[in-house]
């Protein structure tokens, strides 16, 4: 998902087409990169095996995702303190997510790997635009509904990962059970839904913006810990792909 020509329009952003690539390819060279990084490790999932499998493709692609990121990066980018801090902080949470200190990488410490994840992308496709373009404060609610929205979409994740997770994790599954969980869910992304429909009234009557809701609700709530990769990967990441096609119609 990323910022669409309607919904930055309102928002004062040009340029929209480099910050949707910009974050496409910075997201699919860092994905990649982390697990090519994890396919290191002794327990493997499916889909680290596939991984390891498919190494020397993976790492061309995180090359070139990478070169392409820095230069759509560059086009767009305005030198400032907040823009540069935001960078930063987003480079350091990927590369700490999967990177070891002492024995322990980001997604390790208690109740925090979720919200590593909602707040890396939220800063990423949604806060970095608006601050880059010197946007005023609807950054910080338009921020904070896209958070809820990704830590919503999230949980299915974690749910998958059970049998990988360790129990001194404490993810959101791990802690509440997995139907409390996906009512954490539910509730993040109807609250998402809420928020933006007051701080942008034009989606209040916007069809595919509900479609996309109501479709990564009933995402949600069918997961459990038989659905495969695809459903995670595949259905609910594709579906996010409707509420950008929505910000269009803005």
């Amino acid at each position: 998902m990323c910022l669409s020509a309607g919904f930055t329009y309102q928002l004062g952003i040009e340029n929209w087409i480099n910050y949707g690539l910009f974050s496409f390819f910075s997201t699919l060279s860092v994905y990649n990169g982390q697990r090519l990084f994890k396919s290191k490790q002794q327990i493997q999932s499916p889909w680290l095996t596939w991984v390891c499998i498919h190494k020397k493709p993976l790492t061309i692609i995180v090359i070139f995702s990478s070169v392409l990121s820095l230069g759509f990066l560059l086009s767009v980018l305005n030198l400032n303190y907040v823009t540069i801090s935001i960078l930063i902080v987003s480079g350091i949470i990927s590369a700490l997510y999967v990177i070891r200190i002492r024995g322990k990488n980001m997604r390790e410490i208690p109740y925090l790997k979720i919200h590593l994840i909602a707040f890396a992308w939220t800063l990423i496709v949604i806060v970095f635009p608006i601050m880059n373009e010197g946007s005023d404060a609807s950054a910080v609610y338009i921020g904070f509904a896209h958070y809820l929205f990704f830590l919503g979409v999230t949980i299915p994740f974690d749910i998958r990962d059970l049998k990988y997770d360790k129990e001194d994790h404490k993810t959101i599954p791990q802690v509440s059970g997995i139907e409390a969980a996906k009512g954490i869910g539910v509730l993040s992304v109807v609250a998402f839904g809420i928020l933006m429909a007051l701080v942008i009234p034009s989606l209040q009557l916007n069809v595919l913006f509900y479609i996309a809701i109501i479709t990564q609700l009933v995402l949600l709530i069918g997961m459990n810990e038989k659905r495969n990769d695809m459903y995670c990967a595949g259905l609910i990441d594709g579906a996010i792909a409707i509420l950008g096609l929505s910000y269009f119609l803005v």
